[in-house]
């Protein structure tokens, strides 16, 4: 590993999106490209992932939307907001979602308590303690009869009644029952979900393909395969039911861009589809590739982003000490308002 750069100070790690990354640093945070040149200065409160070439940042109370060379392209009374996607992102204002389009203009008016993003042309949302979906203009598609929902793939949505999920179609129609603990995104024809403790596979029509054997299994197929637990070591199986990967990793994560980031020994590398070690298990922590690039750590104060030859192209240089370090990102998450789940991620990776 060829170290020739000079480091950026970093609180805590982020993954690339749309070729860019948020770097959060004492005073504030900003965003850096993937030649680690740091395009927009750390001086916003929030930061969020970049989407079709804008994020949205804010400082005090001024939200924008920023483009990949920094400038504020849109900028609005915006409390809060969510990423573009499909020409659409949720602002909030007041309480209440709306969406605007990348013209700034406010195209579905502010009226619903929580929203998802667009995805297959519907979107989850929420209005008086019930979920349903609307199209690209407003129109109510799925009527606000869940307890929740989430974004269509491959033509289904998941909804959830009861504290039980299930399937719907894009016309509303529930086309496998409502009866299953966790459903996650279907892909090529099928959906990972959990049943009694236990989780296996179901195609479109609720016919099951693979048992449910399985401890764990991810939310969803990657790049054709599925990461399940048994006797407490991960591995994965094909969308066959064949075991493709050994149970012998202490943990394991979603195959992306190739490669899946793997626990050995407490310490993590990156094998391939066949199980090949591609990138050593040296370091103490490590997330997925997005972009070519993935965050590692090693120990002492320096972590990198690596390329997948692992040779480093980012070099990053913590910048609080191993005592700061917790109280000092709790102290950024919290003026940025991160969600909880977020939170865990992040300190899951310093």
């Amino acid at each position: 590993m060829s170290i020739e750069r000079n480091p950026i100070p970093y609180a805590f790690p982020f993954n690339f999106q749309d070729e860019m990354v948020q770097i959060g640093v004492r005073k504030g945070m900003g965003y850096a490209n993937k030649y680690g040149e740091l395009v927009t200065p750390c001086t916003y409160d929030v930061a969020y992932p970049f989407s079709e070439g804008l994020a949205f940042a804010q400082k005090g109370d001024k939200g924008v939307f920023i483009d990949k060379a920094g400038k504020e392209v849109l900028s609005g009374d915006y409390e809060d907001a969510d990423i573009f996607s499909e020409g659409l992102a949720g602002v909030e204002k007041d309480g209440k979602w709306g969406f605007i389009n990348k013209a700034g203009k406010l195209v579905i008016p502010y009226q619903y308590d929580d929203i998802y993003w667009f995805r297959e042309g519907l979107c989850g949302v929420f209005k008086e303690d019930k979920a349903g979906y609307i199209d690209t203009e407003g129109n109510v598609a799925v009527p606000f009869i869940y307890d929740d929902v989430f974004c269509f793939c491959e033509g289904l949505g998941q909804v959830s009644k009861n504290n039980r999920w299930g399937y719907i179609d894009t016309g509303g129609n529930i086309v496998i029952p409502i009866e299953y603990d966790s459903a996650g995104d279907c892909r090529n024809g099928l959906v990972c979900v959990e049943k009694r403790g236990k989780a296996g596979v179901l195609d479109k029509a609720g016919k099951e393909i693979i048992p449910f054997t399985y401890e764990f299994a991810d939310d969803t197929f990657s790049e054709g395969l599925l990461i399940v637990r048994s006797n407490e070591k991960y591995g994965c199986i094909n969308e066959k039911g064949e075991v493709t990967i050994p149970f012998r990793y202490h943990n394991l994560r979603t195959f992306k861009e190739g490669l899946a980031v793997a626990e050995n020994n407490y310490k993590w590398g990156f094998i391939d589809k066949d199980n090949n070690p591609i990138i050593p298990f040296q370091y103490d922590k490590a997330s997925d590739f997005c972009n070519g690039l993935a965050f590692v750590k090693t120990k002492g104060r320096k972590a990198y982003y690596i390329d997948k030859n692992n040779e480093v192209n980012i070099v990053l240089k913590r910048e609080y000490g191993k005592v700061e370090k917790i109280t000092a990102a709790m102290a950024v998450i919290v003026a940025a308002g991160i969600a909880t789940f977020l939170v865990k991620m992040i300190l899951n990776l310093l």
